[in-house]
Protein backbone atom coordinates (compact mmCIF):
# COMPACT_ATOMS: atom_id res chain seq x y z
CA UNK A 1 0.00 0.00 0.00
CA UNK A 2 1.41 3.39 -0.94
CA UNK A 3 2.33 5.96 1.70
CA UNK A 4 -0.30 8.30 0.25
CA UNK A 5 -3.01 5.68 0.65
CA UNK A 6 -1.90 4.93 4.22
CA UNK A 7 -2.21 8.62 5.06
CA UNK A 8 -5.69 8.82 3.56
CA UNK A 9 -6.64 5.76 5.58
CA UNK A 10 -5.27 7.39 8.75
CA UNK A 11 -7.32 10.54 8.18
CA UNK A 12 -10.39 8.40 7.53
CA UNK A 13 -9.81 6.57 10.83
CA UNK A 14 -9.40 9.90 12.64
CA UNK A 15 -12.86 10.92 11.45
CA UNK A 16 -14.33 8.42 13.93
CA UNK A 17 -13.53 10.84 16.72
CA UNK A 18 -16.25 13.51 16.91
CA UNK A 19 -13.82 16.28 17.90
CA UNK A 20 -11.49 15.50 15.00
CA UNK A 21 -14.43 15.32 12.62
CA UNK A 22 -15.59 18.76 13.77
CA UNK A 23 -12.08 20.21 13.46
CA UNK A 24 -11.68 18.87 9.93
CA UNK A 25 -15.12 20.19 9.01
CA UNK A 26 -14.23 23.66 10.29
CA UNK A 27 -10.92 23.57 8.44
CA UNK A 28 -12.51 22.48 5.17
CA UNK A 29 -15.39 24.95 5.48
CA UNK A 30 -13.23 27.99 6.15
CA UNK A 31 -10.04 27.05 4.32
CA UNK A 32 -7.91 27.90 7.36
CA UNK A 33 -8.15 28.05 11.13
CA UNK A 34 -5.92 29.30 13.93
CA UNK A 35 -3.13 26.91 14.95
CA UNK A 36 -3.14 25.33 18.39
CA UNK A 37 -5.90 22.74 18.20
CA UNK A 38 -4.29 19.37 19.07
CA UNK A 39 -6.69 17.57 16.73
CA UNK A 40 -5.35 19.61 13.84
CA UNK A 41 -1.78 19.09 15.02
CA UNK A 42 -2.18 15.39 14.26
CA UNK A 43 -3.45 16.26 10.80
CA UNK A 44 -0.38 18.42 10.23
CA UNK A 45 1.84 15.47 11.21
CA UNK A 46 0.04 13.32 8.64
CA UNK A 47 0.44 15.96 5.95
CA UNK A 48 -3.32 16.56 5.59
CA UNK A 49 -2.80 20.17 6.67
CA UNK A 50 0.13 22.55 7.02
CA UNK A 51 0.86 25.26 9.52
CA UNK A 52 1.95 28.68 8.26
CA UNK A 53 2.16 31.90 10.23
CA UNK A 54 0.01 30.62 13.09
CA UNK A 55 -2.71 29.32 10.78
CA UNK A 56 -3.59 25.78 9.67
CA UNK A 57 -4.52 25.21 6.04
CA UNK A 58 -5.52 22.09 4.13
CA UNK A 59 -2.65 20.71 2.06
CA UNK A 60 -3.64 20.77 -1.60
CA UNK A 61 -0.83 18.30 -2.27
CA UNK A 62 -2.23 15.82 0.26
CA UNK A 63 -5.68 16.00 -1.33
CA UNK A 64 -4.29 15.64 -4.85
CA UNK A 65 -1.88 12.81 -3.98
CA UNK A 66 -4.52 11.05 -1.87
CA UNK A 67 -7.06 11.24 -4.67
CA UNK A 68 -4.52 9.88 -7.15
CA UNK A 69 -3.67 7.00 -4.79
CA UNK A 70 -7.35 6.16 -4.28
CA UNK A 71 -8.04 6.25 -8.02
CA UNK A 72 -5.12 3.89 -8.70
CA UNK A 73 -6.23 1.56 -5.90
CA UNK A 74 -9.85 1.48 -7.12
CA UNK A 75 -8.99 1.11 -10.80
CA UNK A 76 -9.14 -2.25 -12.57
CA UNK A 77 -5.34 -2.41 -12.25
CA UNK A 78 -5.51 -1.72 -8.50
CA UNK A 79 -4.96 -5.36 -7.68
CA UNK A 80 -1.51 -5.09 -9.24
CA UNK A 81 -0.50 -2.48 -6.66
CA UNK A 82 -1.71 -4.31 -3.60
CA UNK A 83 -0.03 -6.82 -1.38
CA UNK A 84 -1.11 -10.44 -1.32
CA UNK A 85 -3.51 -11.37 1.47
CA UNK A 86 -1.76 -13.20 4.28
CA UNK A 87 -4.06 -15.00 6.72
CA UNK A 88 -1.97 -14.23 9.85
CA UNK A 89 -2.37 -10.53 9.10
CA UNK A 90 -6.18 -10.76 9.11
CA UNK A 91 -8.25 -10.30 12.26
CA UNK A 92 -9.71 -13.73 13.08
CA UNK A 93 -13.28 -12.41 12.83
CA UNK A 94 -12.65 -11.35 9.20
CA UNK A 95 -11.10 -14.55 7.79
CA UNK A 96 -14.39 -16.12 6.62
CA UNK A 97 -15.55 -12.91 4.92
CA UNK A 98 -12.21 -12.37 3.17
CA UNK A 99 -12.04 -15.98 1.97
CA UNK A 100 -15.61 -15.71 0.64
CA UNK A 101 -14.88 -12.41 -1.11
CA UNK A 102 -11.77 -13.78 -2.81
CA UNK A 103 -13.54 -16.99 -3.88
CA UNK A 104 -16.42 -15.00 -5.36
CA UNK A 105 -13.91 -12.79 -7.14
CA UNK A 106 -12.06 -15.64 -8.83
CA UNK A 107 -14.90 -18.04 -9.66
CA UNK A 108 -17.85 -16.89 -11.75
CA UNK A 109 -21.37 -18.08 -10.92
CA UNK A 110 -22.15 -21.26 -12.83
CA UNK A 111 -18.50 -21.92 -13.62
CA UNK A 112 -16.92 -25.30 -12.79
CA UNK A 113 -13.18 -24.75 -12.51
CA UNK A 114 -10.30 -27.21 -12.24
CA UNK A 115 -8.23 -27.09 -9.05
CA UNK A 116 -5.12 -26.02 -10.97
CA UNK A 117 -6.96 -23.07 -12.54
CA UNK A 118 -8.49 -22.12 -9.19
CA UNK A 119 -5.04 -22.18 -7.61
CA UNK A 120 -3.66 -19.89 -10.33
CA UNK A 121 -6.47 -17.40 -9.82
CA UNK A 122 -6.08 -17.48 -6.05
CA UNK A 123 -2.32 -16.81 -6.39
CA UNK A 124 -3.14 -13.35 -7.73
CA UNK A 125 -4.66 -12.42 -4.36
CA UNK A 126 -3.38 -14.65 -1.56
CA UNK A 127 -0.19 -16.15 -0.17
CA UNK A 128 -1.65 -19.41 1.13
CA UNK A 129 -3.61 -20.77 -1.82
CA UNK A 130 -4.37 -24.13 -0.23
CA UNK A 131 -5.79 -22.54 2.92
CA UNK A 132 -8.10 -20.24 0.93
CA UNK A 133 -9.29 -23.04 -1.35
CA UNK A 134 -9.94 -25.45 1.53
CA UNK A 135 -11.50 -22.83 3.79
CA UNK A 136 -13.85 -21.74 1.00
CA UNK A 137 -15.02 -25.36 0.74
CA UNK A 138 -15.21 -25.80 4.53
CA UNK A 139 -17.34 -22.66 4.93
CA UNK A 140 -19.63 -23.60 2.03
CA UNK A 141 -18.65 -20.83 -0.38
CA UNK A 142 -17.22 -23.32 -2.86
CA UNK A 143 -18.36 -26.86 -3.60
CA UNK A 144 -15.80 -29.48 -4.60
CA UNK A 145 -16.81 -32.25 -7.00
CA UNK A 146 -16.87 -35.77 -5.52
CA UNK A 147 -13.66 -36.68 -7.36
CA UNK A 148 -11.97 -33.46 -6.10
CA UNK A 149 -11.07 -32.15 -9.55
CA UNK A 150 -13.56 -29.28 -9.99
CA UNK A 151 -14.84 -26.41 -7.89
CA UNK A 152 -17.85 -24.16 -8.24
CA UNK A 153 -19.57 -21.45 -6.24
CA UNK A 154 -22.50 -22.45 -4.10
CA UNK A 155 -25.79 -20.64 -4.54
CA UNK A 156 -25.40 -18.36 -1.49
Amino acid sequence: MSANLRSVRSVWAMLRRPRTCTAIGELLASGEVPAGDPELGNLVKLGFAREEAGRIRVSDEFLRDGQDALERYLSPEGVLQGELIDVPNLPARRVDDVVAAVARRVVRPGEAIAESALNERLRMFVLDVAFFRRHAVDTGVLRRSPDGTRYELTED
